[in-house]
């Protein structure tokens, strides 16, 4: 909030009890450009981490490079359904995916949290 107005939001879950996911983050355009978006994820972090999370997610459409420099700002790194599913198995993977609502043109990012 900045003088009454919404600037900015983060919508977040838990996909299982370890693990969580960064929805959607979004700064309305007359705010960019201020850290709005970088405040919301380390708030969003700080929330996980207190919530005993210990991996987070976040998709981002591909060419969408101020998202992933956001994210990579925070230690995303880009990740696979291959990768995800030596950790937690196919099916649990797909479950997540389908849970996380990744669809084709976004990259999946990953964080663990220490």
């Amino acid at each position: 909030m900045s003088s009454g107005k919404v600037v900015g939001l983060v919508m977040l879950k838990t996909l299982v009890e370890s693990v969580g996911y960064v929805y959607y983050i979004a700064v309305a355009k007359a705010s960019r450009m201020r850290g709005i978006g970088k405040l919301l994820l380390e708030d969003t972090m700080r929330y996980f981490k207190a919530s005993s999370v210990e991996e987070v997610f976040a998709s981002v459409e591909e060419d969408n490079e101020p998202s992933e420099a956001l994210f990579a700002s925070e230690g995303f790194t880009r990740t696979s359904f291959s990768e995800v599913s030596k950790k937690h198995g196919s099916l649990h993977t797909l479950n997540m995916y389908r849970e996380m609502l990744v669809v084709p043109g976004e990259v999946l990012l990953r964080r663990a949290i220490t």
